[in-house]
């Protein structure tokens, strides 16, 4: 797992396709909030976080790369993998077990989008949370 940081306020994690990473991504993401002053989306960007990277390791490839960035209180993040396949929402039923994980980023962000990889091998799933706030890190 390696950590480059760039800025006070963006993080970028490579990790490996291994659903052991999991807890370990879970407390890279609560660090960086932490120490960002963003402790009120702790909580839902580790969830939205944690879907993602199940769906890049279950259904994507190798690399995986997590990226957070706050500026003006907003924080975007992107979890990206070089798989072919992209992601859609599923019907689901009340006996269902798996395809929700869509549907919780979507309640838990402002929004989310999927873009190409750069080269066309993989892509990106972007999400966006928080709010505007004057003088908040990263004007």
């Amino acid at each position: 797992m390696t950590s480059v940081p760039t800025c006070p306020c963006e993080a970028r994690w490579e990790l490996p396709a291994d659903p052991s990473v999991t807890a370990k991504c879970r407390a890279l993401v609560r660090e960086a909030l932490t120490e960002w002053d963003m402790h009120h989306l702790i909580d839902d960007v580790m969830v939205v976080v944690t879907e993602l990277l199940g769906n890049a390791i279950l259904h994507g490839g190798p690399p995986i790369h997590v990226v957070l960035r706050a500026d003006q209180g907003l924080l975007t993040g992107s979890v990206a993998d070089g798989g072919a396949g992209w992601p859609r929402m599923r019907a689901t039923g009340a006996e269902t077990e798996h395809g929700r994980g869509l549907r919780i980023v979507t309640a838990l962000t402002l929004g989310w989008g999927v873009e190409p990889a750069p080269g066309g091998a993989g892509k990106s799933i972007w999400f966006t949370c928080g709010r505007p706030v004057p003088g908040a890190r990263g004007q």
